[in-house]
């Protein structure tokens, strides 16, 4: 049943390259047997939401007027989610054949103190927007392994891994601002169909200044703990740990520039470049390294699979969408908000700050965003401007993924640290938060 995950995604693309329906609901079914085979598999909190979903769906199915289109819908928004979360993390498989990595902090403290962390935040945002969640892995991982080789005294350890970690998440949540590979960016231009990422870029460039200014001189004496007492790598192993790291780097900015370029010249969004680009450029490495096409396609099976928990969360906060728009009426608010500079902005707000608060209650931000999305794909159909709305959600999206306790990201980096997730949420990222939530608030006026 594991060929399952790689016949979907194959259908997905498939439907992306001919803008076909019915390859994409074929996908979306493919993915509902799966997870029904392998449900027992899944982690409790993906089992609770697909409950939920259920729930909703079969009420829907019920008691509401069923559509065939409506289905049809949601099958394919749910495969077009579960295909983006697995083309893009097929860039593990690539990522696994370059161990250098491992060398990041080293690289990194050997460079001028002031900059630390710029450095490690457009690093670790490079990284991510090719790993994605992968990122944090790499960075607590390598950390330990590095502070284990060095001499710091226990507050300086402490202190400098603090630093570290902080600024790799707030890397990480410049992804959903900067990077074309984002989900906020698949889900916010696949409901509007009016909005691409090229669009969001302006506001997501002011918005990482913000971040980038307001966390540099709090974050960055916490990196020179570690710097002051770093030791100079040997000639040869510096040599190549620096070339791992570019190689990374590089491969990331011009995949991002390929991203653009396909989308400019084709129909086709930058995430659904993104989606295209990421598994043929895996699949042709695994083969130009050597491997059989039986072993490459085994290596993508299992990697697809490793990450089916993420795939379900995806596919049911899409299924939660199409659902929310189909409950919920949404023509009253319309004309409220229509002619309304004010209530726009109020709207938008609301937005942004509902997904933050639903992150601290436990819901992981991309549900929260996918319902937002949905009402708002509603509202644009009665003629309400949605470029400022979807700034906040975008900007409201990328707090969330800082102060969320139950997310991913704050309960590997508490794993790490030996924290509460709340003392990750709060503690290390709840003042800065506060500090930048005001000029973040006013971004989308901008739009």
């Amino acid at each position: 049943m594991l060929a399952l995950l790689p016949l979907a995604l194959v259908c997905e693309l498939f439907a992306l390259v001919t803008r076909l329906q019915l390859p994409s609901v074929i996908s979306g079914a493919l993915l509902v047997l799966f997870f029904a085979w392998h449900w027992r598999s899944l982690m409790p909190y993906p089992r609770r939401l697909g409950q939920v979903t259920l729930g909703l769906f079969a009420y829907w199915a019920l008691l509401r007027d069923p559509d065939w289109q409506q289905t049809q819908r949601m099958l394919g928004a749910a495969a077009y989610y579960g295909a983006f979360i697995g083309a893009l993390g097929l860039a593990h498989c690539a990522v696994k054949r370059m161990p250098q990595l491992g060398e990041l902090h080293r690289l990194l403290l050997r460079l001028p103190r002031t900059s630390l962390y710029p450095s490690y935040l457009f690093s670790t945002f490079a990284i991510s927007s090719v790993l994605s969640f992968g990122m944090l892995n790499l960075v607590c991982g390598s950390l330990e392994r590095y502070l284990d080789r060095q001499s710091h005294s226990p507050s300086q350890r402490r202190e400098g891994a603090r630093g570290v970690m902080v600024t790799a998440l707030r890397g990480f949540a410049l992804v959903p601002l900067l990077a074309p590979t984002s989900v906020a960016v698949a889900i916010l231009t696949r409901e509007l169909p009016g909005l691409s990422w090229s669009a969001l870029l302006p506001f997501g460039l002011v918005c990482g200044a913000i971040l980038l200014l307001v966390g540099w001189p709090m974050e960055n004496h916490r990196l020179r703990q570690l710097r002051e007492t770093a030791t100079p790598a040997s000639g040869s192993s510096a040599t190549g740990s620096a070339k791992g790291l570019r190689n990374l780097l590089y491969g990331s900015l011009l995949g991002i520039l390929l991203i653009a370029l396909l989308a400019s010249l084709t129909p086709l969004s930058a995430t659904q470049a993104a989606m295209l680009l990421v598994p043929l450029a895996v699949v042709g490495l695994l083969l130009y390294q050597g491997g059989s096409p039986t072993t490459a396609y085994a290596e993508v099976r299992d990697t697809l699979a490793g990450m089916r928990n993420e795939t379900f969360i995806f596919a049911c906060s899409a299924l939660l969408g199409g659902l929310t728009a189909v409950l919920i009426p949404v023509e009253r608010l319309a004309s409220h908000f229509s002619s309304t500079p004010l209530a726009l902005f109020g709207l938008g707000s609301a937005g942004m700050l509902a997904i933050i608060a639903l992150a601290l209650l436990g819901v992981a931000p991309i549900i929260s965003l996918s319902l937002c999305a949905a009402l708002l794909a509603q509202l644009a159909g009665h003629g309400v401007a949605i470029m400022q709305p979807a700034v906040a959600l975008l900007i409201g999206f990328s707090l969330a993924m800082l102060l969320s306790p139950y997310g991913p990201s704050a309960l590997m980096l508490a794993r790490h640290a030996q924290l509460s997730p709340w003392r990750i949420a709060f503690g290390w990222n709840g003042r800065f938060v506060l500090l930048v939530l005001g000029p973040l608030l006013l971004v989308p006026l901008l739009a």
